[in-house]
């Protein structure tokens, strides 16, 4: 019986341990890599980057990764090999439109991409059956494409600061009827 207790007191102590591991969030790509199996998150915001360093990709187990206020405009489509990525923070960069490679992110839950001059969403975002949260507000979209009505999941769409027309705005509101949509006050061009 004794054996018993020390077993079950050995387990939860492993379990604090990897509960522990996987909140730390690592901000140094060096520290990272010296840590390759045990890093889930990653916060690479705020360092001018306009590329992502290929290292970055050896770092399979990351679920969460902040690429805030850098000066990209592209992902490499290397990014794919980040299997277990579940949470992207790509706003205030530079992309002009939704980075493609992200539709391979079949795991994502949330992509943050405000703050950017997105005019175009492509229609691979079909493939994000597991996103629950979209967050574009603040970029020059004019239209949202019908296949963003496959994500059944998605509880969440901010598209604050962009200027739809009241018809843009109900359509997106009847493809995505179990989704609450952030819109800030129809322009009424073009209607």
């Amino acid at each position: 019986m004794n054996n018993f207790f020390l077993y079950l007191f050995l387990l939860i102590g492993l379990a604090n341990d990897f509960d522990a591991q996987r909140n730390v969030i690592y901000k140094d790509m060096d520290e990272a890599l010296q840590n390759i199996e045990h890093v889930y998150k990653l916060n690479l915001s705020r360092k001018k980057l306009d590329s992502l360093p290929y290292k970055l990709f050896k770092l399979k187990n990351l679920e969460y990764l902040d690429l805030s206020k850098n000066r990209l405009d592209h992902l490499p489509k290397e990014l794919k090999a980040l299997q277990n990525l579940e949470y992207i923070n790509l706003s205030k960069n530079n992309f002009t439109d939704f980075p493609l490679t992200l539709t391979e992110l079949i795991h994502l839950q949330e992509i943050i991409i405000n703050n950017n001059q997105i005019t175009t969403i492509t229609k691979q975002i079909k493939n994000l059956k597991s996103l629950t949260k979209l967050d574009m507000w603040s970029n020059e979209l004019i239209e949202i494409p019908d296949e963003i009505s496959h994500l059944t999941l998605l509880r969440e769409l901010d598209l604050r600061v962009i200027q739809f027309t009241d018809r843009e705005k109900k359509r997106i509101s009847v493809l995505l009827p179990n989704t609450k949509i952030y819109f800030s006050n129809s322009c009424n061009c073009g209607d």
